[in-house]
């Protein structure tokens, strides 16, 4: 029996590097544009990004879902392959394997008040749902964006947030301002759960961002009230193949980051699992 290599999972694809755009001193986000292929992917998804000579690494899909002819990734400079792709320049190609994994159910959410509470790089986790709300705005209620960064310069993908504040309500928080002019506010930014009212039976609620900032809020929503079935979580560990066989993502009751999630509903998984 013949066994053909577009059959094997472990082939990526190749896409050529279309634009650059600095969006921190270490993070920079990345267009990507499909050679002879079109990307067709739910919210939440992630890919695996091929460095040439160096290795792969997963990322978030942080575009719309609508837009299949480009696909872009927003990456932070901490390891190996990171570093490697921070130093290609436009033109450049990469291989992409995915997407992969589980996305958020969009039928589970349409016809509810959303309120999405990111931090860090976690809005990237969050960015294809959040536009994919937007651009289907009239099959939501109410719609928040509690987002935190740690200083105001940390902030990403400023021109997402512009555009998404025109029917998205975004709450801004940092950590510190450094010396920066800065009019939002200073604190945790699970802090901003108590400044808005949209606690009801027809909310759902997503968290993204580090541990202990979905630990808090994933607590502090429970202390409400608030149902594990109605907070949907988007985990992030140590991926690499992608497809659930190396078992490096797995998680104390057997479901399997990359295959199973990344996005989870709380009442899916064991609490401790959920950073």
């Amino acid at each position: 029996m013949s066994y053909e290599l577009e059959d094997n999972p472990f082939i990526p694809k190749t896409a050529i590097i279309e634009h650059i755009l600095s969006e921190t001193i270490d993070v920079k986000t990345f267009v990507l544009k499909p050679r002879n292929w079109t990307i067709d992917f739910t919210p939440g998804q992630f890919i695996l990004v091929l460095v040439p000579g160096i290795g792969e690494a997963p990322f978030a899909i942080a575009s719309s879902p609508s837009l299949k002819t480009r696909i872009e990734i927003t990456v932070r400079r901490v390891g190996n392959v990171t570093k490697a792709l921070h130093k290609l320049s436009e033109k450049s190609i990469i291989g992409i394997r995915g997407p992969y994994g589980n996305g958020f159910p969009i039928n589970e959410l349409v016809g509810n008040n959303i309120i999405t509470i990111a931090g860090g790089t976690g809005l990237i986790g969050v960015s294809s749902l959040l536009w994919h709300i937007y651009e289907n705005r009239e099959l939501y209620g109410e719609v928040y964006l509690l987002y935190g960064s740690r200083t105001p310069r940390d902030i990403l993908r400023r021109k997402d947030l512009g555009i998404w504040s025109r029917n998205i309500k975004i709450l801004l928080s940092v950590d510190k301002t450094n010396g920066e002019e800065w009019s939002g506010y200073v604190g945790f930014v699970t802090d901003l759960l108590d400044k808005i009212d949209v606690f009801k039976n027809n909310t759902k609620y997503v968290l993204c961002g580090p541990p202990i900032m979905m630990k808090v809020a994933y607590y502090k929503l429970v202390k409400r009230g608030i149902s594990p079935s109605s907070i949907y979580v988007s985990l992030e560990r140590h991926m690499k193949c992608g497809i659930g066989k190396c078992g490096r993502c797995m998680l104390s009751n057997g479901l399997f980051v990359c295959k199973d999630g990344p996005v989870f509903r709380c009442d899916q998984i064991p609490e401790r699992e959920i950073q």
